[in-house]
């Protein structure tokens, strides 16, 4: 059994218990971010000072206080995935209602834009919940999983 293999097996059975687990899923995942943005923010506030930056310094003071609120508050990774979800579906809105109006190339594209940019905002609501955020989470362990299993081995 190679190295991939055993990654894939490992991955399915994670994505498994977190299907089984989704809030304690996220809210590892969400301590796991909020340690990662923290240290981004000391990283930050560190590399500003020493170059004597202040958009890094400030970015960094940012940072930290949104990742030590995240650790505080598990709801608020929630909350910025769905407010990402919802700025990517109105852009896409936006701009597929703006190209079809004006004429644009492709109107098949402008479509699917309109399509993908309600379905964004359909699933940033859906990301308010921790609990569709987990089981999302353990779908893609799941999935990537699977792939390691599917994908080609390049050793000849």
């Amino acid at each position: 059994m190679n190295r991939s293999s055993i990654m894939g097996i490992i991955s399915v059975i994670l994505g498994l218990m977190i299907i089984i687990f989704p809030l304690t899923g996220y809210l590892a995942l969400d301590l796991i971010f909020s340690i990662s943005i923290v240290f981004l923010g000391i990283y930050s506030i560190i590399a500003g000072a020493s170059i004597k930056n202040w958009v890094n310094i400030i970015l960094g003071a940012l940072f930290l206080i949104l990742g030590i609120m995240m650790i505080y508050n598990p709801g608020a990774l929630a909350f910025f995935t769905a407010f990402t979800n919802y700025f990517v579906g109105i852009i896409l809105i936006v701009f597929s209602i703006f190209n079809l109006f004006m004429g644009g190339e492709n109107k098949y594209a402008s479509i699917a834009g309109l399509i993908f940019g309600i379905l964004s905002i359909v699933i940033g609501y859906l990301c308010l919940s921790p609990l569709f955020i987990g089981i999302l989470m353990g779908l893609w362990f799941i999935m990537s999983g699977i792939s390691k299993f599917v994908e080609p081995d390049f050793k000849e």
